[in-house]
Parts: structure tokens; C-alpha cells; sequence
């Protein structure tokens, strides 16, 4: 895959395919030196398809095996052993019920092989019902948008009521229109602060559709456990180290 990075915290890195827009992946590598702090887990609506390898100094694979993780609920910390190395596909949510069989709510937190979805060895496929459709839609504008549409926008924009929008997405998604953007703008947030070592909150919180700081701080606490600065302050901890050991 020709790809670029998006965000590199630490072991933790982001890439978009070039060729295939909107093809999403991720990666750890823990590598062999000492342990670094433990990457925090946000929570996260998207599913992932993900190869889990272990190497040996020498760079002998030593095991491999395939995993779907579902949708992240509870943020956790995360640090693998040494020589492992995870990457992962997301998949967006309004996609799982197509790819995997089943809807993504119903992994909430989960982390199963991928043998137990028999329907990722076969074409995708395609959704059929009206309401589907709006759901897919909606979810693909909230994401095209960092969350920063409200429900009744969307609603407006479809034709439908706030209501039905609602009941569609939450029987395609497992989660609604309001609950999916709050989750979308706060990580997109936290990802421009990640951008800066001194973050501009009142700034973030503008250009990300914040009434004002102090709903960025409650939205982000909310998400992850931790205030808007508190988190920056690990996550640059984190790259910083990492940076450091790459050096030596």
C-alpha cells in the first residue's frame, strides 16, 4: 500500500491509502527497547480487521495471527511485548454489518479471530434497504465533516425526521447521530492538539465546533477519562520518549 502518515504518536502510527481514498490503517510496533509508557486506547466507533506478528531480534517471525477488534468503548492502556508488531485496517462502523456479518455494537470492546467471521472470505454485501442507505450516508458525512453537523442538520439534509434518523442509525450502527459525532469531533480535537506542544485550547475548540473551551474539556473527559491538557501531557510524554530510544 502506497500510503502516507497521518499522525505518528510513539510506536503508535497512522496511515491513508493514496490509491484507495478513505482506506485507513494503522500500526504498532513495540520494537526491542526497554518498555516506553503504555499508549492509551481511546475510544473508537470503527471496527479493525488486524495481523498481530511477534519477531524475534534476529527479525524470525516467530507467530502471527488475524483479529477483528470491535468498536472501543472504554479507553485502556496498552503495551505489548517486545518484538510485537499490530496492523490494522479500520473498518468504518456502517460497513460491519456488510463485511462481518454482524452490527458493530455487538463487538463492543471485543477482540475475536477472524475465523469466526466466515463472510470476510466472501464479497461484501450490499445494503438493499432505504434506511440502510441513510445511515450509511449520514455516518459518511459525519466523518467527512470531523462530527461537526448536528442531527437535525442531517436530518434536514435527508428529508427525514430527527427521530427516524436516529432509529436508523442506531439499527445499522449500534449508536445514533449525536453520540457518533460527539465522538468524532473530540478525536479530532485531541488530534490537532497532538499537531502542537503548547495546544491553543479556546483555538481547538473553536475550529473544531466547540461552543466554547470548556465544552472541548467536558466532551474530551467524557471520552477518554482525562482533561484536554492532562491528555496531551501523556501523549507527548509518550512521543517523546519514543523519539529519544529511536535515537540511541
Amino acid at each position: 500500500m502506497t500510503a502516507h502518515f497521518i499522525t505518528r504518536l510513539g510506536p503508535y502510527s497512522e496511515a491513508r491509502s493514496r490509491a484507495e481514498r478513505g482506506r485507513h490503517e494503522w500500526r504498532y510496533d513495540a520494537g526491542f527497547l526497554p518498555a516506553s509508557t503504555p499508549h492509551r486506547v481511546l475510544p473508537e466507533s470503527r471496527l479493525s480487521l488486524v495481523t498481530e506478528s511477534l519477531y524475534a531480534p534476529s527479525g524470525e517471525l516467530l507467530d502471527q495471527s488475524h483479529w477483528v477488534f470491535g468498536p472501543i468503548r472504554t479507553p485502556r492502556l496498552y503495551a505489548p511485548p517486545p518484538g510485537s508488531v499490530l496492523e490494522g485496517t479500520f473498518i468504518p462502523p456502517e460497513q460491519a454489518l456488510c463485511l462481518l456479518g454482524v452490527r458493530p455494537d455487538e463487538l463492543t470492546d471485543a477482540i475475536l479471530p477472524q475465523s469466526d467471521f466466515p463472510r470476510l472470505l466472501r464479497s461484501p454485501d450490499t445494503p438493499t434497504r432505504q434506511t440502510d442507505a441513510l445511515a450509511i450516508w449520514a455516518a459518511r458525512l459525519l466523518r467527512a465533516t470531523k462530527g461537526r453537523v448536528r442531527a437535525n442538520v442531517l436530518a434536514d439534509r435527508a428529508g427525514v425526521s430527527e427521530r427516524h434518523l436516529h432509529r436508523c442509525m442506531s439499527g445499522r450502527l449500534g449508536v445514533g447521530p449525536k453520540a457518533l459525532a460527539g465522538q468524532i469531533r473530540a478525536l479530532a480535537a485531541i488530534e490537532r492538539a497532538d499537531q502542537s506542544a503548547r495546544p491553543n485550547w479556546a483555538d481547538i475548540a473553536l475550529v473544531s465546533g466547540y461552543s466554547d473551551q470548556a465544552h472541548l474539556s467536558r466532551s474530551v473527559k467524557a471520552l477518554t477519562g482525562l482533561t484536554p491538557t492532562a491528555l496531551h501531557a501523556e501523549r507527548s510524554v509518550e512521543s517523546e520518549i519514543f523519539k529519544t530510544r529511536q535515537a540511541q
